[in-house]
Protein backbone atom coordinates (compact mmCIF):
# COMPACT_ATOMS: atom_id res chain seq x y z
CA UNK A 1 0.00 0.00 0.00
CA UNK A 2 1.24 3.49 -0.85
CA UNK A 3 2.06 5.58 0.99
CA UNK A 4 3.59 3.39 3.66
CA UNK A 5 5.70 4.32 6.67
CA UNK A 6 8.80 2.69 8.07
CA UNK A 7 9.01 0.90 11.40
CA UNK A 8 11.31 3.62 12.75
CA UNK A 9 8.84 6.32 11.65
CA UNK A 10 5.95 4.62 13.42
CA UNK A 11 8.09 4.13 16.51
CA UNK A 12 9.04 7.82 16.65
CA UNK A 13 5.45 8.96 16.10
CA UNK A 14 4.31 6.66 18.91
CA UNK A 15 7.04 8.07 21.15
CA UNK A 16 5.81 11.59 20.47
CA UNK A 17 2.27 10.71 21.44
CA UNK A 18 3.39 8.87 24.59
CA UNK A 19 5.48 11.86 25.60
CA UNK A 20 2.50 14.20 25.31
CA UNK A 21 2.67 17.98 25.11
CA UNK A 22 1.44 20.47 22.56
CA UNK A 23 3.04 18.78 19.50
CA UNK A 24 4.07 22.25 18.32
CA UNK A 25 7.69 23.36 18.06
CA UNK A 26 7.60 26.44 15.86
CA UNK A 27 8.71 29.87 17.05
CA UNK A 28 9.31 33.02 15.00
CA UNK A 29 9.05 35.95 17.39
CA UNK A 30 11.05 38.88 15.93
CA UNK A 31 11.67 40.25 19.44
CA UNK A 32 13.49 37.06 20.38
CA UNK A 33 15.91 36.16 17.54
CA UNK A 34 17.01 32.96 19.25
CA UNK A 35 13.42 31.74 18.90
CA UNK A 36 13.26 32.21 15.15
CA UNK A 37 12.30 28.87 13.66
CA UNK A 38 11.49 25.58 15.39
CA UNK A 39 12.84 24.79 18.83
CA UNK A 40 16.24 23.12 18.87
CA UNK A 41 16.01 19.36 18.80
CA UNK A 42 12.38 19.31 17.65
CA UNK A 43 11.34 17.19 14.67
CA UNK A 44 10.53 20.34 12.72
CA UNK A 45 14.04 21.64 13.34
CA UNK A 46 15.61 18.29 12.43
CA UNK A 47 13.55 18.18 9.24
CA UNK A 48 14.70 21.66 8.21
CA UNK A 49 18.38 21.01 8.87
CA UNK A 50 18.26 17.64 7.09
CA UNK A 51 16.58 19.22 4.07
CA UNK A 52 19.23 21.95 3.94
CA UNK A 53 22.00 19.35 3.90
CA UNK A 54 20.25 17.06 1.45
CA UNK A 55 19.31 19.73 -1.09
CA UNK A 56 22.37 21.94 -0.62
CA UNK A 57 20.47 25.10 0.29
CA UNK A 58 20.99 27.71 3.01
CA UNK A 59 17.44 27.77 4.32
CA UNK A 60 14.63 25.23 4.48
CA UNK A 61 11.43 26.34 6.21
CA UNK A 62 8.84 23.73 7.14
CA UNK A 63 5.20 24.76 6.57
CA UNK A 64 1.84 23.02 6.66
CA UNK A 65 1.19 22.61 2.89
CA UNK A 66 2.57 23.24 -0.56
CA UNK A 67 -0.02 25.99 -0.95
CA UNK A 68 1.28 27.68 2.21
CA UNK A 69 4.80 27.37 0.80
CA UNK A 70 3.79 29.12 -2.44
CA UNK A 71 1.90 31.86 -0.60
CA UNK A 72 4.79 32.57 1.77
CA UNK A 73 7.36 32.47 -1.04
CA UNK A 74 5.44 35.01 -3.10
CA UNK A 75 4.89 37.27 -0.09
CA UNK A 76 8.64 37.27 0.55
CA UNK A 77 9.26 38.96 -2.82
CA UNK A 78 7.74 42.22 -1.54
CA UNK A 79 6.21 43.14 -4.91
CA UNK A 80 3.75 46.00 -5.26
CA UNK A 81 0.05 45.10 -5.00
CA UNK A 82 -1.30 43.95 -8.33
CA UNK A 83 2.13 43.08 -9.74
CA UNK A 84 1.93 40.60 -12.61
CA UNK A 85 3.35 37.10 -12.09
CA UNK A 86 3.67 34.89 -15.17
CA UNK A 87 2.74 31.26 -14.58
CA UNK A 88 1.03 28.30 -16.21
CA UNK A 89 -2.63 27.46 -16.63
CA UNK A 90 -1.76 23.75 -16.73
CA UNK A 91 -1.39 23.23 -12.99
CA UNK A 92 -3.31 22.65 -9.78
CA UNK A 93 -5.35 25.65 -8.63
CA UNK A 94 -2.97 26.37 -5.72
CA UNK A 95 -0.46 27.91 -8.14
CA UNK A 96 -2.81 30.68 -9.27
CA UNK A 97 -4.53 30.96 -5.89
CA UNK A 98 -1.23 31.69 -4.13
CA UNK A 99 -0.50 34.54 -6.55
CA UNK A 100 -3.89 36.12 -5.84
CA UNK A 101 -3.65 35.52 -2.08
CA UNK A 102 -0.34 37.38 -2.10
CA UNK A 103 -2.06 40.35 -3.74
CA UNK A 104 -0.60 39.86 -7.22
CA UNK A 105 -2.05 39.16 -10.66
CA UNK A 106 -1.46 35.90 -12.57
CA UNK A 107 -0.75 35.92 -16.30
CA UNK A 108 -0.70 32.66 -18.21
CA UNK A 109 1.97 31.54 -20.66
CA UNK A 110 1.63 28.49 -22.87
CA UNK A 111 3.74 25.39 -22.24
CA UNK A 112 6.12 23.11 -24.07
CA UNK A 113 4.24 20.05 -25.42
CA UNK A 114 6.93 17.60 -24.22
CA UNK A 115 7.92 18.96 -20.80
CA UNK A 116 4.43 20.35 -19.98
CA UNK A 117 6.18 23.39 -18.47
CA UNK A 118 6.43 27.07 -19.40
CA UNK A 119 9.67 27.97 -21.18
CA UNK A 120 11.62 31.18 -21.96
CA UNK A 121 10.05 31.09 -25.43
CA UNK A 122 6.46 30.87 -24.19
CA UNK A 123 7.04 33.44 -21.43
CA UNK A 124 8.52 35.90 -23.90
CA UNK A 125 5.18 36.03 -25.74
CA UNK A 126 3.36 37.40 -22.68
CA UNK A 127 6.20 39.27 -20.97
CA UNK A 128 5.70 43.01 -20.57
CA UNK A 129 7.20 45.66 -18.30
CA UNK A 130 4.51 45.10 -15.66
CA UNK A 131 5.67 41.49 -15.11
CA UNK A 132 7.56 41.44 -11.81
CA UNK A 133 8.04 37.69 -11.20
CA UNK A 134 7.75 34.29 -12.85
CA UNK A 135 6.29 31.16 -11.23
CA UNK A 136 7.08 28.03 -13.26
CA UNK A 137 5.63 24.67 -12.23
CA UNK A 138 7.86 21.60 -12.47
CA UNK A 139 4.91 19.50 -13.50
CA UNK A 140 4.70 15.72 -13.04
CA UNK A 141 8.19 15.70 -11.48
CA UNK A 142 10.10 17.08 -14.49
CA UNK A 143 12.19 20.20 -13.90
CA UNK A 144 11.31 23.61 -15.32
CA UNK A 145 13.98 25.64 -17.11
CA UNK A 146 14.56 27.95 -14.17
CA UNK A 147 17.95 29.10 -15.41
CA UNK A 148 16.49 30.04 -18.78
CA UNK A 149 13.69 31.99 -17.10
CA UNK A 150 16.18 34.06 -15.12
CA UNK A 151 17.10 35.88 -18.34
CA UNK A 152 14.04 38.09 -17.86
CA UNK A 153 15.64 39.74 -14.82
CA UNK A 154 12.76 39.23 -12.39
CA UNK A 155 12.52 36.89 -9.39
CA UNK A 156 11.68 33.26 -10.12
CA UNK A 157 9.68 31.20 -7.63
CA UNK A 158 9.71 27.50 -8.57
CA UNK A 159 6.62 25.48 -7.79
CA UNK A 160 8.43 22.17 -7.29
CA UNK A 161 5.56 20.65 -5.33
CA UNK A 162 5.42 17.65 -7.70
CA UNK A 163 9.19 17.43 -8.15
CA UNK A 164 10.71 16.89 -4.70
CA UNK A 165 14.06 15.21 -5.23
CA UNK A 166 14.28 15.89 -8.97
CA UNK A 167 17.73 17.11 -9.96
CA UNK A 168 19.94 18.07 -12.88
CA UNK A 169 23.45 19.41 -13.42
CA UNK A 170 22.61 22.50 -11.34
CA UNK A 171 21.28 20.65 -8.29
CA UNK A 172 17.91 19.78 -6.82
CA UNK A 173 14.54 21.23 -7.78
CA UNK A 174 13.62 24.40 -5.97
CA UNK A 175 17.23 25.35 -5.24
CA UNK A 176 17.89 27.03 -8.62
CA UNK A 177 15.21 29.68 -8.18
CA UNK A 178 15.10 32.69 -5.88
CA UNK A 179 12.66 30.63 -3.80
CA UNK A 180 11.51 27.03 -4.25
CA UNK A 181 8.40 25.32 -2.91
CA UNK A 182 7.75 21.67 -2.06
CA UNK A 183 4.63 19.72 -1.15
CA UNK A 184 4.70 16.76 1.22
CA UNK A 185 1.06 15.91 0.53
CA UNK A 186 0.06 12.28 1.06
CA UNK A 187 0.55 11.34 -2.59
CA UNK A 188 3.81 13.16 -3.21
CA UNK A 189 7.42 11.95 -3.14
CA UNK A 190 7.63 12.70 0.61
CA UNK A 191 4.19 11.62 1.87
CA UNK A 192 3.32 13.25 5.19
CA UNK A 193 -0.40 13.88 4.97
CA UNK A 194 -0.55 17.64 4.53
CA UNK A 195 2.76 19.49 4.66
CA UNK A 196 5.21 21.56 2.65
CA UNK A 197 8.53 23.38 2.64
CA UNK A 198 10.14 26.53 1.27
CA UNK A 199 13.82 26.56 0.28
CA UNK A 200 15.99 29.57 -0.51
CA UNK A 201 19.54 30.85 -0.37
CA UNK A 202 18.36 34.39 0.42
CA UNK A 203 18.66 35.22 4.12
CA UNK A 204 16.18 38.10 4.06
CA UNK A 205 13.53 36.14 2.19
CA UNK A 206 13.97 33.20 4.57
CA UNK A 207 13.33 35.43 7.57
CA UNK A 208 10.23 36.95 5.94
CA UNK A 209 8.91 33.47 5.17
CA UNK A 210 9.44 32.32 8.77
CA UNK A 211 7.62 35.33 10.18
CA UNK A 212 4.83 35.19 7.61
CA UNK A 213 4.23 31.52 8.44
CA UNK A 214 3.83 32.29 12.15
CA UNK A 215 1.42 35.25 12.25
CA UNK A 216 4.49 37.52 12.17
CA UNK A 217 3.81 36.98 15.90
CA UNK A 218 2.03 40.38 15.93
CA UNK A 219 4.27 41.78 18.66
CA UNK A 220 4.01 45.42 17.56
CA UNK A 221 4.11 44.21 13.96
CA UNK A 222 2.96 46.58 11.21
CA UNK A 223 1.72 43.64 9.15
CA UNK A 224 -0.66 40.76 9.71
CA UNK A 225 -0.28 37.18 8.64
CA UNK A 226 -1.58 33.69 9.33
CA UNK A 227 -0.57 30.26 10.51
CA UNK A 228 1.54 28.15 8.16
CA UNK A 229 3.34 26.13 10.83
CA UNK A 230 4.07 22.41 10.61
CA UNK A 231 3.21 20.34 13.69
CA UNK A 232 5.60 17.85 15.26
CA UNK A 233 3.78 14.70 14.17
CA UNK A 234 3.85 15.78 10.54
CA UNK A 235 7.47 16.91 10.82
CA UNK A 236 8.44 13.50 12.19
CA UNK A 237 6.75 11.68 9.30
CA UNK A 238 8.27 14.07 6.73
CA UNK A 239 11.73 13.67 8.27
CA UNK A 240 11.56 9.90 7.82
CA UNK A 241 10.18 10.37 4.31
CA UNK A 242 13.26 12.33 3.31
CA UNK A 243 15.63 9.58 4.42
CA UNK A 244 15.06 7.30 1.44
CA UNK A 245 13.73 9.90 -1.02
CA UNK A 246 16.37 9.24 -3.68
CA UNK A 247 15.84 5.49 -3.54
CA UNK A 248 12.06 5.84 -3.87
CA UNK A 249 12.35 8.28 -6.77
CA UNK A 250 14.71 5.86 -8.52
CA UNK A 251 12.19 3.10 -7.98
CA UNK A 252 9.51 5.20 -9.70
CA UNK A 253 11.82 5.77 -12.67
CA UNK A 254 12.71 2.09 -12.88
CA UNK A 255 9.03 1.13 -12.97
CA UNK A 256 8.15 3.73 -15.61
CA UNK A 257 11.10 2.86 -17.80
CA UNK A 258 10.20 -0.82 -17.54
CA UNK A 259 6.62 -0.10 -18.63
CA UNK A 260 7.63 1.94 -21.62
CA UNK A 261 10.61 -0.16 -22.62
CA UNK A 262 8.31 -3.18 -22.77
CA UNK A 263 5.50 -1.15 -24.26
CA UNK A 264 7.60 0.28 -27.10
CA UNK A 265 8.10 -3.22 -28.49
CA UNK A 266 4.44 -4.16 -28.16
CA UNK A 267 2.62 -1.31 -29.88
CA UNK A 268 2.05 -1.18 -33.62
CA UNK A 269 0.39 1.51 -35.68
CA UNK A 270 -2.50 -0.85 -36.38
CA UNK A 271 -3.11 -1.27 -32.67
CA UNK A 272 -3.22 2.47 -32.03
CA UNK A 273 -5.15 3.62 -35.11
CA UNK A 274 -8.47 3.72 -33.22
CA UNK A 275 -6.92 6.40 -31.03
CA UNK A 276 -5.29 8.35 -33.86
CA UNK A 277 -1.91 8.35 -32.18
CA UNK A 278 -0.46 7.05 -28.94
CA UNK A 279 2.50 9.07 -27.69
CA UNK A 280 4.62 7.77 -24.84
CA UNK A 281 7.28 9.65 -22.90
CA UNK A 282 10.97 9.45 -23.56
CA UNK A 283 13.16 7.55 -21.12
CA UNK A 284 12.98 9.03 -17.65
CA UNK A 285 16.44 10.06 -16.51
CA UNK A 286 17.72 10.90 -13.05
CA UNK A 287 16.41 14.47 -13.31
CA UNK A 288 12.78 13.30 -13.14
CA UNK A 289 10.89 12.66 -9.90
CA UNK A 290 7.93 11.07 -11.72
CA UNK A 291 4.95 12.19 -9.65
CA UNK A 292 2.68 11.26 -12.55
CA UNK A 293 3.41 9.27 -15.70
CA UNK A 294 1.82 11.05 -18.72
CA UNK A 295 0.91 9.63 -22.14
CA UNK A 296 -1.14 11.19 -24.98
CA UNK A 297 -3.82 10.06 -27.42
CA UNK A 298 -5.50 12.06 -30.20
CA UNK A 299 -9.01 10.68 -29.80
CA UNK A 300 -11.16 8.15 -27.89
CA UNK A 301 -9.41 8.94 -24.63
CA UNK A 302 -12.44 7.90 -22.60
CA UNK A 303 -12.51 4.51 -24.30
CA UNK A 304 -8.89 3.83 -23.37
CA UNK A 305 -9.57 4.85 -19.75
CA UNK A 306 -12.52 2.44 -19.55
CA UNK A 307 -10.50 -0.42 -21.03
CA UNK A 308 -7.67 0.16 -18.58
CA UNK A 309 -10.10 0.34 -15.65
CA UNK A 310 -11.49 -3.08 -16.60
CA UNK A 311 -7.94 -4.39 -16.26
CA UNK A 312 -7.51 -2.84 -12.82
CA UNK A 313 -5.29 0.08 -13.88
CA UNK A 314 -6.66 3.54 -12.97
CA UNK A 315 -5.86 6.23 -15.54
CA UNK A 316 -6.71 9.93 -15.20
CA UNK A 317 -7.86 12.20 -18.02
CA UNK A 318 -5.92 15.33 -18.80
CA UNK A 319 -4.49 15.95 -15.31
CA UNK A 320 -6.51 19.17 -15.16
CA UNK A 321 -9.68 19.70 -17.14
CA UNK A 322 -10.69 22.37 -17.73
CA UNK A 323 -7.40 24.22 -17.42
CA UNK A 324 -7.09 27.06 -14.90
CA UNK A 325 -7.57 29.80 -17.50
CA UNK A 326 -11.12 28.46 -17.96
CA UNK A 327 -11.99 28.37 -14.25
CA UNK A 328 -14.51 31.08 -13.30
CA UNK A 329 -12.08 32.24 -10.60
CA UNK A 330 -9.15 32.68 -13.00
CA UNK A 331 -10.37 33.11 -16.58
CA UNK A 332 -10.28 36.90 -16.49
CA UNK A 333 -6.48 36.66 -16.24
CA UNK A 334 -6.10 34.85 -19.57
CA UNK A 335 -4.56 36.93 -22.36
CA UNK A 336 -5.21 35.14 -25.61
CA UNK A 337 -5.21 31.46 -26.61
CA UNK A 338 -3.08 28.76 -25.00
CA UNK A 339 -3.16 26.10 -27.74
CA UNK A 340 -0.66 23.66 -26.26
CA UNK A 341 -2.24 23.80 -22.82
CA UNK A 342 -5.67 23.14 -24.34
CA UNK A 343 -4.33 20.25 -26.42
CA UNK A 344 -2.63 18.63 -23.46
CA UNK A 345 -5.75 19.00 -21.36
CA UNK A 346 -7.85 17.24 -23.99
CA UNK A 347 -5.38 14.50 -24.97
CA UNK A 348 -3.15 13.66 -22.01
CA UNK A 349 -3.63 10.55 -19.90
CA UNK A 350 -2.05 10.14 -16.49
CA UNK A 351 -1.13 6.80 -15.00
CA UNK A 352 -1.82 7.95 -11.47
CA UNK A 353 -1.78 5.59 -8.51
CA UNK A 354 -0.02 2.71 -10.20
CA UNK A 355 3.70 3.39 -10.50
CA UNK A 356 4.39 3.88 -6.81
CA UNK A 357 7.63 2.81 -5.07
CA UNK A 358 6.00 -0.12 -3.29
CA UNK A 359 5.23 -1.94 -6.57
CA UNK A 360 7.37 -4.86 -7.79
CA UNK A 361 8.84 -4.71 -11.29
CA UNK A 362 6.40 -7.45 -12.29
CA UNK A 363 3.64 -4.90 -11.88
CA UNK A 364 5.23 -2.77 -14.59
CA UNK A 365 4.76 -5.67 -16.98
CA UNK A 366 1.10 -5.89 -15.99
CA UNK A 367 0.62 -2.18 -16.76
CA UNK A 368 2.38 -2.53 -20.11
CA UNK A 369 0.23 -5.51 -21.08
CA UNK A 370 -2.94 -3.69 -20.07
CA UNK A 371 -1.94 -0.74 -22.26
CA UNK A 372 -1.27 -3.01 -25.22
CA UNK A 373 -4.58 -4.84 -24.80
CA UNK A 374 -6.50 -1.58 -24.36
CA UNK A 375 -5.23 -0.34 -27.73
CA UNK A 376 -6.50 -3.34 -29.67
Amino acid sequence: MWPSYSVSCRKDVDSLLRKGGSLSAYRANPLFPSWTGPAKGSWAERLERDAERRFGVRHAIAVNSGTAALHAALESLRLKPGAVVVTTSYSFSATSSAILLAGYTPRYADVDPYSFNITPETVKKVFTKDVKAILPVSLFGGLSDVHGLKQFGVPVVEDACQAVGARDQYGYSGTHADVGCYSFNGGKQVPAGEAGMVVTNDDAKAERIRLFSNHRENFYSKEVSGNGRMNELTACVAYHGLLDLDDRNQRRRDLANKVFTDFLGMVTLDMAKEFGEFSIPRKFGENHALYVCPVKVKRNRGLFIKRMAKRGIPVGAGYIQPVLSRYPAFRKYARGPLPVVEELSSKTLCVLSTLTPDRPLSYAKKVAEAMRESLR
